[in-house]
């Protein structure tokens, strides 16, 4: 996971829209020069990460993407290909609700991270909830998803529904 790097700044993040994540882990491409996507090379991202991970499930609406594992509702990655603001290049932006789940998930989503940063040659920023990046620390990746309460106003796939209903709408 060397080529994961543990940020909380939005300011680093292409288009500015990252917060402080507190359910999981929210990650975005590191542009530079000759380091940008294409849907093309996202479509091959994803088939890469299907023959590899095997999911129980994809849903892929072009640009966005919505990786199940287990057939479980709360162990899913949603990838993205977003452009740069002011700019025809476009990036992987996605983010996965771990804290729902187990530390085991949360660190089989960063173990995919890294892989599809290793594809694409491209390092990863993350924004972690659990720091797991920053401590390293088992325990402490164990001892945050435990002690996470779900907030009444916040589900599990919410983004999902929500990013399916703005496809529906274009």
């Amino acid at each position: 996971m060397k080529n994961l790097i543990f940020s909380q700044d939005n300011s680093i993040e292409p288009n500015g829209a990252i917060g402080v994540q507190k359910c999981g882990i929210v990650f975005w491409q590191k542009t530079g020069f000759l380091r940008h996507c294409n849907a093309l090379g996202f479509q091959s991202i994803i088939t890469l990460v299907n023959k590899k991970f095997s999911p129980s499930n994809i849903q892929n609406l072009g640009d966005t993407c919505f990786i199940q594992f287990d057939n479980d509702d709360n162990k899913i990655i949603f990838l993205s290909l977003k452009k740069e603001k002011n700019s025809n290049h476009c990036f992987i932006y996605g983010e996965s609700h771990t804290v729902y789940t187990d530390f085991k998930f949360h660190l089989f989503a960063l173990e995919i991270v890294s892989y599809i940063s290793k594809q694409i040659g491209c390092k990863f920023y993350i924004d972690d909830a659990t720091k797991y990046l920053k401590h390293n620390s088992i325990e402490k990746l164990k001892e945050y998803i435990d002690n996470f309460e779900i907030q009444n106003s916040e589900s599990p796939d919410l983004l999902r529904k929500v990013v399916i209903e703005k496809q529906k709408q274009e």
